[in-house]
């Protein structure tokens, strides 16, 4: 079984690579791995979908600290709100029924896919207004962080972008990268429900199979997208690129989602 699963190293490294390049949460695109590709059960892949990004965003949070890009004082305003609504959200989750739950992640990520890419063609920029700690975006992102593994990301970022401390080169994508990792850790502990801790010990040989390729990946990537985010001079092709290939993912989730009313 080991070498089953010897192709989520490449795609790891490029998941974290690209997500830590422009800010984003990896769970975007590992969840739809773990539930399309591999057919994990839905609690288990977006517990799991959480669990490895951690790997690849505490590589980068480490990357960032050592190259001082990121601001303290910022991710920790950002942090007071959106890690509380996490664990809130991830206290929701069990609750809701799975079709749902993978329904309300294509559909999010679809649409949040289309928004950057939209975004990019057009060159926009997002003028929402800053209101010292943008405590709304941050409390709605922590709480679709901890239902359906990513959106802090999503909801905080415009912002982030606009503070005035983190206009240096890759120091709102360093600031955003500790406030992911952050919000994802509370929302992958509030998620070890006994349902949840029993379905991870009956598959615990696949599943450590899967973590022992996966999270050498993330964290080599996590080490390699720092870099090249401070390289950029413009992140629109990168984001191009990520919008696309997140509407991918996003579709076929929706089709998983249909699958399973079948």
């Amino acid at each position: 079984m080991f070498f089953n699963y010897w192709f989520l190293f490449p795609i790891g490294v490029l998941i974290a690579f690209l997500v830590m390049s422009v800010g984003i949460s990896g769970a975007a695109l590992w969840v739809p791995v773990f539930l399309v590709w591999l057919h994990l059960d839905v609690a288990v892949s977006f517990w799991l979908g959480l669990v490895t990004m951690l790997f690849g965003f505490g590589s980068g949070v480490y990357r960032n600290w050592r190259d001082g890009t990121f601001d303290g004082p910022l991710v920790l305003r950002y942090s007071s709100f959106a890690v509380p609504a996490a664990l809130a959200g991830g206290w929701i989750a069990p609750m809701l029924n799975d079709r749902l739950l993978v329904g309300g992640f294509a559909i999010f990520a679809l649409g949040y896919a289309l928004a950057i890419l939209i975004g990019a063609l057009r060159q926009l920029e997002d003028h929402a207004p800053i209101d010292g700690t943008a405590w709304a975006r941050a409390m709605v992102g922590g709480l679709l962080t901890g239902m359906i593994s990513f959106g802090v990301d999503v909801m905080t970022f415009p912002v982030i972008s606009r503070e005035p401390s983190a206009q240096a080169r890759g120091r709102a994508v360093g600031s955003l990268t500790a406030i992911i990792f952050l919000t994802s850790l509370a929302a992958s502990l509030v998620r070890l429900s006994p349902a949840l801790l029993a379905e991870v010990g009956r598959r615990m040989p696949q599943l450590l199979s899967i973590v022992i390729w996966a999270v050498p990946a993330v964290v080599i990537g996590g080490q390699l997208g720092p870099r090249f985010a401070r390289m950029m001079p413009s992140q629109r092709h990168m984001r191009l690129y990520f919008g696309a290939v997140l509407m991918f993912a996003g579709a076929l989730t929706l089709m998983r989602a249909f699958a399973m009313g079948r």
